[in-house]
């Protein structure tokens, strides 16, 4: 889940994007077929006339929203535009050229980079209940961070509370980067401490009555933090009577420390009950993570692997199960991999939003090159070779930046050269897709930071098993109604244990030809406030 991208996306113009735009073009390429029908849309854009198209589902016929393309190959382009025209460099020169000039880079390009190059944490966890609370850029000591089974007790009741008895909670050790170390005054040689839950698995059944062992890498959304308190009472939004509008809840408040992190953990749990050994770790500057810069997706990436090789090695290492023991060092090693070196475990990446810029990195760093993009002068290594058999990519950003006309290449080429901060993908990532062995989509259909063909797009680019799963809510996977969520889950599930079986196709997935049947796919359930057969306000 990603919060209100608005407060640092909103202000950036088509301006900064040079094809053309979606009023010159209409909403959909020329590949895709013409669009049926406008619908309005609800929570979370509050907008009027979207895009649709007509959907059959039992109760009748509908007119089905989805997120428009905002920019177009400029009439007459050869070539790979949303790959080819937007990689670092380009985007760097982009910036370079810009700031050259003067006029116009101090405005609301700059501002995104400052806001995302400065100091961002998000540190809900421990506001409504101290318990759980730690000084995540501090020593921690790991029987203080919630387990599972806290969330036993009312009014949570969360069923992840199970799997507490086969939890570690685990911290590595990482360090500090470039950003912090140039502008945000750490001291060189800073570590942090990046912190989380390992949950242990039963092994995934591989169809001839074996177990085979597996782990699965989540990464959760930008401010979503593992251990914070969601209570279930709690509302996502409200109906504004006034102005005719969904807001949001401002959470944290005195019974809820972050939204959303309940469904985050079903992800979570219901991966582990299919037999995947699951470690989820705050991202850098979250919750009980260490850092002050929480929006380095390419560090955030580089600390998954850096994760797998201290539980081979014990390096930077420190686990405590439910017994208790604190295990560091050389106790450590080993025990959470069951003996297997770290490039051998087979392995699925996965995140939503924010996290599926970390999921991209990651894949991209392992498969095609493992590039410096936060660098001052980037420069790329040759691909890690991790045993990673596929991506799960939930509301998702591996299209990259050249399908979005916020922040644009100014933003982002910004931000990497002024602040070292590599934030969402670039075109090498986009290009590299069809080497990623196997990814699973899952997206809302009226996503307000990624159009539906940029989707479509990436996902005709994989050459191995792949899925894409729509549903009628907007960017978030966790806040598109109960049976919307539980829908993703369940793919998911379906997805990673046909890929570590080894499967070709994956069962159930849809059928996709084009950009209406992508829509028409998406199962006939609505996000509530979009519900044609509820009342509303």
């Amino acid at each position: 889940m990603v919060g209100n991208w608005a407060f640092m996306l909103a202000a950036i113009s088509l301006a900064a994007v040079s094809g053309a735009s979606a009023d010159e073009l209409g909403p959909v390429g020329p590949a895709s077929p013409p669009i049926e029908c406008r619908a309005d849309i609800h929570w979370d854009q509050n907008a009027k006339a979207w895009p649709g198209y007509r959907v059959t589902d039992p109760d009748g016929r509908h007119c089905v929203p989805f997120t428009a393309t905002q920019v177009f190959p400029p009439e007459g382009y050869r070539g790979d535009y949303y790959a080819d025209e937007f990689t670092d460099a380009k985007l760097r020169a982009t910036w370079a050229a810009c700031a050259a000039e003067g006029e116009g880079c101090s405005g609301a390009p700059f501002a995104y980079a400052s806001s995302l190059g400065g100091r961002n944490e998000f540190r809900a966890t421990g506001t409504v209940d101290p318990a759980g609370k730690v000084d995540a850029n501090g020593t921690v000591d790991l029987a203080e961070i919630r387990r599972p089974a806290y969330f036993a007790a009312g009014p949570y009741a969360e069923p992840i509370a199970e799997a507490d008895p086969r939890t570690f909670v685990v911290e590595v050790q990482v360090p500090a980067e470039t950003n912090e170390t140039r502008y945000l005054g750490v001291a060189e040689g800073t570590t942090w401490g990046q912190r989380g839950w390992f949950i242990r698995g039963a092994g995934v059944d591989d169809g001839k009555g074996r177990k085979l062992n597996a782990l699965v890498i989540l990464s959760g959304g930008r401010t979503i933090e593992t251990t914070a308190i969601q209570n279930p009472g709690d509302p996502l939004y409200t109906y504004n009577l006034a102005t005719a509008t969904y807001d949001a809840v401002p959470y944290p408040n005195a019974t809820t420390e972050k939204w959303g992190v309940r469904q985050w953990r079903e992800y979570i749990y219901k991966l582990n009950l299919a037999g995947f050994d699951v470690l989820t770790l705050d991202k850098r500057g979250h919750g009980i993570s260490g850092g002050l810069q929480g929006s380095n997706t390419l560090q955030q990436a580089r600390d998954l692997y850096r994760a797998l090789d201290a539980f081979e090695t014990g390096r930077g290492l420190r686990i405590m199960g439910a017994d208790g023991r604190l295990l560091a060092g050389d106790a450590a090693a080993g025990i959470l991999l069951r003996g297997v070196s770290a490039r051998r475990i087979p392995v699925i990446i996965g995140g939503a939003s924010q996290g599926s810029m970390v999921t991209s990195h990651a894949m991209h760093m392992n498969f095609v090159a493992d590039c410096d993009f936060d660098a001052s002068a980037p420069a790329c290594g040759r691909p890690l070779g991790y045993n990673v058999k596929g991506a799960i990519v939930l509301a998702e950003f591996a299209s990259g930046i050249g399908y979005r006309p916020q922040p644009g290449p100014l933003g982002e080429g910004a931000l990497r050269t002024r602040f070292n901060v590599a934030f969402i993908p670039s075109g090498e990532v986009l290009s590299g897709i069809s080497k990623w062995p196997a990814v699973f989509f899952g997206r809302g259909l009226w996503d307000s930071n990624a159009p539906l063909e940029g989707t479509l797009d990436t996902y005709r680019r994989v050459r191995g098993p792949r899925e894409v799963a729509v549903v009628r809510g907007p960017h978030s996977e966790n806040e598109s109604g109960a049976d919307n969520v539980a829908h993703l889950q369940d793919r998911v599930v379906v997805f990673a244990t046909s890929v570590i079986r080894g499967e070709r196709d994956v069962p159930g997935a849809a059928r996709v030809s084009d950009l209406k049947s992508l829509v028409a796919s998406s199962p006939a359930f609505w996000e509530p406030s979009m519900d044609p057969g509820k009342a509303q306000p």
